[in-house]
């Protein structure tokens, strides 16, 4: 008898429990960086906890990264706009073509800061950019520093990439790739190093951060501070969840979009730097390109930058407007 009241006593007690270790709202965020990323081990897991603690354990975010099944980087706009997760992370650019508006802003030359470049996206979103997201609530856009050129043979200037072969991460790099007379591959990320190594690619163009997070600074040990183009991304959220959630949860969510923007580019700015140091530790040799001569190379290559703008307005229009809009903005954060 007294072990069937004590049988039953423990029953009662982890039904009683049960609530208390359920979360009221589970989600399921995605993105396309390793699991050791900056931008799961600085931003998203101190960013879920902390939503997690202001919530009293409502809230409760599950992480898939790279090399889950919903680590796709050509996927998570679809994952997210469908309903397959709750909150994906990407970049616009990837797959190419999907969010033409929005990688306006990787444009060469356009943007000088991270900093500039998020407040600029944010404050451009509403008007020009949203068409970019159907289905989806913006928690967050931004872009990264501007990319450096890395080589394997020393460069001082841009005119010395002529005859190289290099990475090129977009459509619109390719395109002053092939003015300065190099010869734009295109790879994903993380084929870079094997193909130094071949010797298939001479060099890269690409933000500092990545340089780090793939260790390029192994094989490509010259590196030109051009200031050329720089990649953006997105934090979104489906718009069905997103009005779904209590209005104390949601405000949560909304109070998130204030804390991203005013982070973001000092996230950029530092995890840059450690590959920057990573760099310098290993030996490498880095050069900056003096802002008259970055100001000098955006006025001769103008033109290009002006024909990509022009050639997707036929596809969008309003494609010019909102690259204007972009540039006045990012003149009054810079």
């Amino acid at each position: 008898m007294k072990l069937r009241h004590a049988l039953l006593g423990a029953l009662a007690g982890l039904i009683s429990a049960g609530p208390a270790f359920a979360a009221e709202v589970e989600l399921k965020l995605s993105h396309m960086f390793p699991p050791t990323h900056f931008i799961q081990t600085l931003v998203l897991e101190p960013w879920a906890k902390s939503l997690e603690e202001k919530s009293n354990g409502r809230v409760k975010i599950q992480i898939f990264a790279a090399g889950s099944a919903l680590g796709d980087a050509t996927r998570q706009f679809d994952q997210v706009r469908g309903g397959v997760v709750d909150i994906a992370i990407g970049i616009p650019a990837i797959p190419r073509g999907r969010h033409p508006r929005s990688t306006l802003i990787e444009l060469p030359f356009t943007i000088k800061t991270a900093e500039a470049g998020t407040k600029a996206l944010t404050e451009l979103y509403d008007e020009h950019l949203k068409a970019d997201f159907p289905g989806t609530v913006m928690l967050s856009m931004t872009v990264t520093e501007p990319s450096a050129i890395h080589t394997k043979s020393p460069v001082a200037d841009l005119d010395q990439v002529k005859g190289l072969r290099l990475r090129a991460p977009t459509p619109s790099v390719t395109a002053i790739l092939n003015a300065l007379g190099a010869t734009p591959v295109g790879l994903p990320p993380t084929q870079i190093y094997e193909n130094v190594e071949r010797g298939v690619v001479d060099g890269n163009v690409m933000p500092w951060g990545p340089v780090g997070a793939f260790k390029l600074h192994e094989v490509l040990k010259n590196h030109l501070n051009a200031r050329i183009d720089a990649v953006a991304m997105y934090t979104l959220m489906n718009e069905r969840r997103y009005n779904a959630l209590p209005p104390d949860i949601k405000k949560l969510f909304d109070d998130s979009k204030v804390f991203f923007a005013q982070n973001w580019g000092k996230w950029w700015k530092d995890t840059d730097q450690i590959a920057i140091d990573a760099a310098k530790k290993a030996g490498n040799t880095i050069r900056d390109l003096p802002d008259a001569s970055r100001d000098a190379w955006r006025t001769r290559l103008q033109k290009v930058v002006d024909d990509y703008v022009a050639e997707q307005e036929k596809a969008v229009p309003g494609s010019r407007k909102t690259y204007e809009a972009m540039v006045a903005a990012l003149k009054k954060y810079e």
